[in-house]
């Protein structure tokens, strides 16, 4: 008798075990694919002085994902060590939904405040090495000139006029989606 009411608490345990690892996989497995559709790999493309490119585009969120900054990003590289060339244009927005709701303003910088920025506030900046870019990054002045907007998820940048510490300019043009 003890030996059937060891064997049936064996199975038993095996079975309860196996119930709680199938769970865990078809979890796992929701994980996975949530994971896939917010990690599509997108391609944007931008110019600047006449030179244009392609890019991986990457998010990033700055603390809270509801209500940190959101920044989008379209990276550019096709240098080596003997011969750099590395283009990154970075977009940042007050949240992700400003990002897809607002009229755009551009900001005059490369961040945006800390404390309370106004809806609708946008950094754009343009950095690399390679192709005139010197060590400077460039972001939006009061002297910008250009438009920014975003339409179905894809920023749209013409005509943005940036410039770096030392007054030099760049004008961008841009279709980043995200």
């Amino acid at each position: 008798m003890k030996i059937h009411l060891l064997i049936i608490g064996s199975f038993l345990l095996i079975y309860s075990c196996q119930s709680k690892s199938n769970g865990i996989d078809s979890e796992n497995k929701k994980v996975t694919e949530e994971i896939s559709e917010d990690e599509k790999e997108l391609t944007g493309k931008f110019s600047f002085d006449g030179k244009s490119v392609t890019g991986d585009v990457t998010t990033q969120y700055f603390g809270d994902k509801v209500k940190g900054n959101f920044s989008v990003l379209c990276q550019h590289n096709e240098g080596d060590y003997n011969n750099p060339n590395f283009e990154l244009l970075q977009v940042t927005f007050i949240n992700e939904k400003d990002a897809t709701t607002s009229t755009l303003n551009l900001y005059h910088g490369s961040m945006l405040p800390m404390t309370e920025p106004e809806s609708g506030s946008v950094t754009v900046s343009l950095s690399g090495v390679g192709n005139g870019l010197g060590d400077l990054e460039f972001t939006g002045t009061s002297k910008s000139t250009g438009t920014i907007e975003v339409k179905n998820r894809t920023i749209i940048i013409k005509s943005l006029k940036l410039f770096n510490s030392d007054g030099a300019s760049k004008e961008v043009n841009a279709e980043i989606p995200f």
